[in-house]
């Protein structure tokens, strides 16, 4: 098979063949080439959408993806503006929310569909929350493209988003384009790899893309990799990262799939930003993808991870001699934001003008002229809270991105303040993980899953007469600052608010070098109903940002069912918990309600209406 590929006829044997080529063949024969050998079949095979030319050999194009970190929609609308400045775009605008309530994902379907339609541009639009929930969202507005991530097992993929294939299937056939995204690791680090190796599940995860597209009615389909996501319990250095790029998009590729990378990197990784980049460049020209992710900064302001920035694209498409659509490079030169020679113009000046355009598309009825200087004093105004938009210098963009580097590398290693676990926890009693170091915790997830024996027991004994409804938790996870800066502004006022109604553990629970899953245990430990785990969020935003997990503890027939290997999709989580985001008094308010709905429904997760 890999001579198969290697040789001439190439191009027509996977054509013939692709679709009878079982996802373990395909892993196994990405295997046993070179970096050399993958990179030559990945420059010869393509696989264009029908009636398109995304992902042929002469395009390549962009996902801009306009995250805020409150799902504010002014920051959406002009990271979007800025991306287009920079001729990214064509395949999607896919946006990542914070909040994944049905209201959200409402709105921020409207806001894209609306700056689609204002801008008349000539590509789609998705907000990236979960097949279940867009399908809600469809009785109430227009969704343009359904969205799942997908794994290689039926536990990991029922853990994401409470069904298995055949469910995902059924929902899909709904809508007329599909993106699902993927990436090596996550079943591993979720604990059901079922002893399988990453390469060999992510190859199913494209088995499972390939399946769905030929069963469903959907006319359009993309496939996003996101390769680096994770961390280094995933991949050890950049060379590992590299190479698993090259694989993926060949394994993608003998499945039939226009499939994109996000070339990334946690910051726990420890891939520096310049390094990075020369990292991007190397798998654009050796690796061929249909398109590649495109944020402002480099540094993704919710997620907080590296990847490719707005500015990197034009250089990026000259350096390998392939182009965005031509549908859209007419519509940007339309919009003056491309000259007649092809080239780029970005600065605020670009951007202003392209607001101009939308607001007189929607309605505003003032000059051009006051729109554009309008569009200048927004612009500037998120450049002032820390927004990378508008800037000229890329020098200003560097400093800011290695500013942001060395905070996240000292969240890491951070430890949480015990004057500040004096002033906001009640009784507090301090376990430990079995990590015993940061080392450990970050490359070795299950170490941050599960307590020492004599804390597990100390914990046990902590209420012999009566178990509380409610166990708060707080773990340092990613970020100790984050803990240090917010919990006195959001604990004691959680646990009055709860107090009110329910019976809350008399003891805070805080961990040290502690997941999610370490709130697990600790519910079957104190035998509680639900645990409300506070835990501090991977960093790299420039932010320092707290995470509540609620999660219910018995299953549907009442039984207990507190265990480390609980699935995530069992948790409901309350996101981007910071002044400047999701303020702590604002978060009360919602994790109360949240344990409102859990009481009364007794489910969480994907299972609570």
């Amino acid at each position: 098979m890999r001579d198969a590929l290697l040789g001439s006829g190439a191009v027509a044997w996977a054509q013939k063949y692709r679709n009878a080529l079982a996802s373990e063949v395909v892993a196994a024969v990405a295997k046993v080439m070179t970096s050399e050998e993958l990179s030559t079949v990945a420059r010869t095979l393509f696989n264009p959408l029908a009636r398109s030319a995304i992902g042929s050999a002469q395009h390549f194009g962009s996902r801009i993806q306009p995250n805020s970190p409150g799902d504010d929609e002014e920051e959406i609308l002009f990271s979007i503006l800025e991306g287009l400045s920079y001729g990214c775009g064509d395949v999607i605008l896919g946006l990542n929310p914070a909040a994944d309530d049905l209201d959200t994902i409402v709105r921020l379907e409207q806001l894209l569909e609306q700056v689609v339609r204002c801008l008349d541009l000539p590509t789609r639009y998705c907000v990236l929350s979960d097949i279940v929930k867009q399908h809600e969202a469809r009785t109430r507005t227009q969704v343009d493209v359904g969205f799942q991530s997908l794994a290689g097992t039926s536990r990991a993929l029922t853990g994401m988003v409470g069904m298995d294939v055949d469910g995902v299937l059924d929902l899909a056939r709904a809508f007329d384009g599909l993106y699902f995204e993927t990436g090596q690791g996550s079943e591993v680090t979720n604990g059901t790899a079922d002893g399988v190796d990453m390469g060999t599940l992510e190859a199913r995860s494209y088995g499972v893309a390939r399946h769905i597209e030929q069963q469903s009615s959907s006319r359009w389909m993309i496939v996003n990799d996101v390769a680096g996501f994770i961390g280094p319990e995933v991949f050890r250095d950049a060379d590992q990262l590299e190479r698993v790029c090259l694989e993926d998009m060949v394994m993608a590729k003998l499945h039939g799939l226009t499939m994109g990378l996000d070339v990334c990197a946690t910051f726990h990784l420890g891939i520096a930003p310049q390094a990075l980049r020369r990292l991007t460049a190397r798998v654009v020209s050796n690796a061929a993808p249909a398109y590649l992710m495109s944020v402002a900064g480099n540094a993704d302001p919710m997620l907080g991870y590296l990847t490719t920035s707005f500015r990197e694209h034009p250089q990026l498409r000259s350096l390998v001699g392939r182009d965005m659509t031509i549908p859209m490079r007419r519509r940007l030169t339309d919009l003056g934001v491309l000259s007649q020679d092809r080239k780029v113009a970005p600065g605020p000046d670009n951007v202003a003008r392209l607001y101009a355009a939308y607001a007189k598309a929607g309605g505003d009825r003032r000059t051009l002229s006051l729109l554009e200087d309008d569009g200048r004093d927004r612009l500037q105004t998120l450049r002032a809270r820390g927004f990378d938009l508008g800037v000229a210098n890329p020098v200003e963009s560097d400093t800011r991105l290695e500013a942001i580097y060395a905070h996240a590398r000292d969240a890491l290693y951070a430890g949480v303040d015990e004057g500040v676990i004096r002033d906001a926890a009640t009784r507090p009693i301090r376990v430990q993980t079995v990590a015993t170091s940061r080392e450990q915790y970050l490359a070795h997830p299950a170490a941050g899953e599960s307590l020492r024996d004599d804390d597990a027991r100390a914990i046990g004994a902590l209420y012999p007469t009566r178990s509380p409804h409610v166990q708060l938790v707080i773990s340092d996870g990613l970020n100790a600052n984050a803990v240090n800066e917010h919990l006195r502004m959001l604990l004691p006022e959680l646990r009055h608010a709860l107090s009110r109604d329910y019976h809350v553990g008399g003891t805070d629970i805080v961990v040290q070098n502690g997941r999610v899953r370490a709130g697990y245990e600790i519910g079957g430990l104190v035998k509680a109903a639900i645990v409300v785990h506070i835990i501090g969020e991977r960093p790299g935003t420039g932010l320092n940002t707290l995470s509540a997990y609620l999660t219910y503890g018995h299953d549907e027939n009442g039984l207990p069912r507190w265990s480390r290997g609980l699935d995530h999709a069992a948790t409901t989580a309350v996101c981007g918990i910071h002044p400047k985001g999701k303020r702590p008094e604002t978060a009360c308010v919602e994790i109360a309600r949240v344990v409102r709905r859990i009481t009364e429904q007794r489910r969480s997760g994907v299972a609570l209406t």
